[in-house]
C-alpha cells in the first residue's frame, strides 16, 4: 500500500460500537446499546425463556471496526442469546477489526448465547475475545461457529489473519482457556490433518454448570455423516468442551443443533428443540 492509500484508509469510518444488557428482577434492568449494534426483543417461544437478539446493523464488520457486547444474567434469571444472522468480516486494507464479548451468569442463572455464526471472507483480519464468568451455581451454554471464506461462492479464506480467544471463569477463577489462530500458509493450516483437516467450519460449544458432564455421552451417540468431526471433553464435572469440524458449513450448523437441542432437554428441562428464532 503507498503512503496516499495509507492516508486515505486511516480516514476511512470505523465503528466503535458498544451493547450492554443485564437481567435482573424479572427484567431487561439495563439494555444499552450504540451505533451499530442493537437488541432486538422478540416473543419467546411457548417452553422458552426471554430471548433477546444481538445484531450489527451495519451489515458485517470491516477492518478497524472495535464492537463490544456484554451480557449479565442475574440470581435465578434465564436468557436465550443469539445473533440476528451470521457476522460477515469482510477483506481488510490492513487493520484489524477487533471483537469483544462479555459474558456473566450469577448463582442460579442460565444463559445460552448461541451465535449464528461469523463468516470469514478472504483477506479478513479478526481478533476477537470472549471473557466468561459462570458463578458456582450458574450454568451457561456458549456456541460460536466460524466459517473460513464464503464457500457458496466458491472462496476460501486463505489469507488474513485470525485470532480468536475464548476464557472460561467459574465463581472468578479460570477454568478453561483457549487462543486458536490462523495466519500465514493457512491453506496448509486448513488441509493439515493435525490443523482443521480441510473443515472450511469450525463449532465451538462450551457447557459451565452442574451437571454439564452429561453432554459427553449425547455428543458420542449422535451420528458422523462424512467431511463431519464431532469431539467432546469434560473438563470437569461442570465444565464441557465440545468441538465439531466439517467441509460443508451447513452439515456444522446441523450437527450443532442436534447436539444442543438434546443437551438443554436433559441438562436445562428446556424443549428438545432449537429456538425458531435461532434456527430461521
Amino acid at each position: 500500500m503507498d503512503a496516499s492509500a495509507a492516508t486515505s484508509a486511516s480516514r476511512l469510518q470505523r465503528y466503535e460500537g458498544t451493547l450492554d444488557v443485564s437481567v435482573r428482577g424479572g427484567k431487561l434492568e439495563r439494555c444499552h446499546f450504540t451505533p451499530p449494534m442493537r437488541l432486538f426483543r422478540p416473543h419467546a417461544e411457548g417452553g422458552e425463556p426471554r430471548t433477546v437478539v444481538i445484531a450489527n446493523v451495519a451489515g458485517g464488520v470491516v477492518g478497524g471496526d472495535r464492537l463490544n457486547a456484554s451480557i449479565d444474567v442475574g440470581a435465578d434469571e434465564a436468557l436465550f442469546a443469539t445473533t440476528q444472522a451470521a457476522e460477515k468480516v469482510y477483506r481488510s486494507a490492513g487493520a484489524d477489526a477487533v471483537l469483544a464479548n462479555w459474558f456473566r451468569v450469577a448463582d442460579g442463572g442460565v444463559l445460552e448465547m448461541l451465535s449464528a455464526g461469523t463468516i470469514l471472507f478472504d483477506g479478513s483480519r479478526l481478533d476477537r475475545r470472549t471473557a466468561i464468568d459462570v458463578a458456582a451455581g450458574g450454568r451457561l451454554a456458549y456456541a460460536e461457529t466460524v466459517i473460513l471464506g464464503r464457500i457458496a461462492r466458491g472462496e476460501v479464506f486463505r489469507t488474513g489473519r485470525l485470532r480468536d480467544r475464548i476464557q472460561l471463569s467459574r465463581g472468578g477463577r479460570l477454568a478453561w482457556a483457549d487462543d486458536f489462530a490462523l495466519h500465514g500458509d493457512i491453506p496448509a493450516r486448513m488441509a493439515a490433518a493435525a490443523g482443521l483437516g480441510e473443515a472450511k467450519a469450525l463449532v465451538t460449544l462450551v457447557l459451565a454448570g452442574d451437571g454439564a458432564a452429561a453432554a459427553v455421552a449425547i455428543a458420542r451417540n449422535l451420528p458422523v455423516a462424512d467431511g463431519l468431526r464431532i469431539g467432546v471433553s469434560a473438563l470437569a464435572e461442570d465444565v464441557v468442551v465440545a468441538r465439531i469440524l466439517a467441509v460443508d458449513p451447513a452439515q456444522a450448523r446441523a450437527a450443532l443443533a442436534g447436539l444442543w437441542s438434546r443437551v438443554r432437554s436433559a441438562w436445562l428441562g428446556r424443549p428438545a428443540r432449537m429456538p425458531v428464532i435461532w434456527s430461521v
